[in-house]
């Protein structure tokens, strides 16, 4: 972490780290203090428990993902190009990431008690995608697979991110991967590139209209 970094982001950056290696259940509080060169009751100051720090971890990702808050960005557009930007979107949150989340989504952290909510909305999170992909197979744009097992195949691939993102600081994989996934879902493949092509136009109109209304209300 950089020198100019606060004790509570130290804190989380190091307990993210510690997390990846040996695992939430496998980490004390004792290591994440000595990681951060501070001592335990300085620590406690910051969080209360090790399962708070895991939970600003989870909040943090939570923030920066549209899908596990229940959004869509381009909410009017093809099933196809919602489907594309998700996983674009999830990608890129993951590789721009300030703390390795693996100890987070690669463990049964989310299966303990204390983080049952978060089960529920990333539960949430691939029900949406599932409507996605049902509706893309009424529409004709997506092979006629199962969509939650589409949806899994497609999850996992948004969850490697989460591997590369320690040591991936291309951030034009985000599209490279959007690609190669929506691949797995559309009938037609010659779509993909007039897909891409769709999604970034309707992100920049969206960009110039919240530019203008920022600038009315300024």
């Amino acid at each position: 972490m950089s020198r100019g970094a606060s004790t509570t982001d130290s804190i989380l950056y190091e307990s993210a780290k510690l997390f990846a290696h040996k695992g939430f259940h496998g980490t004390t509080i004792q290591e994440i203090a000595d990681a951060v060169g501070i001592r335990k009751p300085s620590l406690f100051h910051h969080f209360a428990s090790k399962a708070a720090i895991a939970r600003a971890l989870v909040e943090y990702d939570y923030e920066r993902s549209p899908s596990l808050q229940g959004k869509s960005e381009l909410a009017g557009a093809s099933p196809s190009v919602r489907l594309f930007q998700i996983i674009r979107r999830e990608v890129t949150a993951q590789l721009t990431s300030k703390y390795d989340m693996r100890g987070l989504y690669f463990s049964a952290l989310l299966d303990e008690p204390d983080f049952a909510s978060w089960r529920q909305v990333h539960a949430k999170a691939l029900a949406d995608i599932v409507q996605v992909y049902q509706e893309g197979v009424k529409s004709g744009e997506f092979v006629d697979w199962d969509a939650h097992l589409a949806v899994e195949a497609l999850n996992a691939i948004i969850l490697q991110a989460v591997h590369w993102s320690a040591n991936h600081p291309d951030m034009s994989v985000s599209n490279e991967v959007a690609e190669m996934a929506i691949r797995l879902a559309v009938s037609d493949p010659n779509r993909i590139p007039a897909i891409r092509q769709e999604a970034d136009a309707l992100l920049q109109r969206a960009d110039k209209e919240n530019k203008v209304k920022g600038g009315v209300g300024a």
